[in-house]
């Protein structure tokens, strides 16, 4: 397959990306859909009230850039929305996800994307049924021929609020902090400033474009390398809300709501460009989920997930069933859509305390021009440890009476 070319203006000077390249600067932007297309107002009925409230919670704003996406994004909860952390039952729930993206490229430079995390409930909160949950996670994401990384390290805390008695209704509201890491190797890039004039280039011995100078103005002459200016810091907070309800005994609604990146801090690799640019845009995500019984040991859980930063959207639809083999072992199976960009297949396990699934996407849009229909490969898996204090029951004598 012939090089994808794709040529920016950065600062006065060209550069010529390969298609490795291209991809590993490529944000997937699928076209925005109307969430009103979907109906949940008989479900949602009894709790008329409470929905009000949660979705005023909802504000846009003018964004851009994207972050790493999850076709399991269920089974990566704190980087989903810091509002589950200590969503569960149990002592403690450590997890990871990977993904792997694009790897059908020539010399094999696609995405990879480790992720791991634990969380707990470890307070009980002001009301008798309210709780604190905290957590820790972490992620590095791995980019393209260029090997752009992004490391990020954050704790997560949230109030279970619980809206009733029985603890049928719960309303969380959470908070995440942590340092991000951003670092470039522009020593594997070909800019086009070095290119023979007679083949549109400036005909430099060396690179006078920014990033190929650690992300500083170029300066008269030959450009030099400063590699300390291609790494970029910065502290990152997001908070997020929840409502879980118990609509019966078997049916349960979960909706979320996080927004990220409230400061929006500075990020670009590039010095001298306009503080708009520089900046971080944040990020809004709105995720939730049904579950609900079948006939006979089948269940049904439909699921969807909206992402939006600056001009990308990510919407995306799941259907899960799922089947008890037995009492400790369920088998989850299914198919999801992310809307103009891939087809999903979906297989999970569920054994005792244990978690795991496995996810497999086919692009559907152009970019299976480049990658040959091979999108993404997911692993996920948790564990909820359940650590009770055995209760010191004292010995009773008891003595006869005569």
């Amino acid at each position: 397959m012939a090089n994808l070319r794709l040529t920016t203006n950065l600062s006065g000077n060209y550069r010529t990306l390969d298609k490795k390249s291209y991809l590993s600067l490529l944000s997937i932007k699928p076209e925005s859909v109307a969430l009103n297309s979907i109906d949940f107002k008989i479900i949602f009925m009894k709790l008329e009230k409470l929905l009000l409230l949660f979705f005023t919670v909802i504000s846009l704003s003018s964004l851009s850039a994207q972050d790493i996406h999850n076709t399991l994004f269920n089974m990566s909860p704190l980087t989903l929305n810091p509002a589950l952390t200590g969503a569960f039952e149990g002592t403690a729930r450590i997890g990871g996800i990977y993904r792997a993206q694009d790897f059908a490229l020539d010399g094999g430079d696609g995405y990879s994307t480790p992720s791991f995390y634990i969380d707990a409930p470890i307070f009980r909160g002001f009301g008798k049924r309210d709780w604190i949950g905290v957590g820790m996670m972490f992620y590095q994401d791995n980019a393209g021929t260029l090997n752009l990384k992004t490391t990020t390290s954050q704790l997560s805390g949230s109030y279970h609020l619980s809206l009733d008695k029985k603890s049928q209704n719960m309303l969380t509201f959470a908070v995440q902090w942590g340092q991000v890491t951003r670092g470039l190797d522009p020593s594997r890039g070909v800019f086009s400033d070095t290119f023979s004039e007679a083949f549109g280039g400036l005909g430099n011995s060396t690179s006078e474009d920014p990033l190929a100078n650690g992300g500083s103005a170029p300066t008269p002459g030959p450009g030099g390398r400063n590699d300390s200016e291609l790494t970029r810091n910065f502290s990152d907070i997001g908070a997020g809300i929840m409502l879980r309800s118990n609509i019966s005994e078997d049916t349960k609604l979960e909706l979320g709501i996080a927004y990220g990146h409230l400061t929006t801090p500075r990020y670009n690799f590039i010095t001298g460009a306009g503080s708009d640019a520089n900046k971080r845009p944040a990020k809004i995500v709105a995720h939730g989920r049904l579950v609900m019984p079948l006939q006979g040991k089948w269940t049904f859980e439909p699921t969807f997930l909206f992402q939006n930063t600056s001009a990308a959207n990510e919407f995306g639809l799941q259907a899960w069933a799922g089947h008890q083999i037995n009492p400790d072992t369920k088998l989850n199976f299914g198919l999801g859509y992310r809307v103009g960009d891939a087809g999903k297949f979906l297989f999970g396990i569920e054994h005792k305390d244990l978690t795991a699934a496995i996810a497999y996407d086919i692009s559907l849009s152009s970019r299976n021009q480049i990658n040959n229909y091979q999108g993404a490969i997911e692993l996920a898996a948790f564990y909820i440890l359940k650590i009770y204090k055995k209760p010191d029951v004292k010995p009773a004598i008891i003595c006869p009476r005569f």
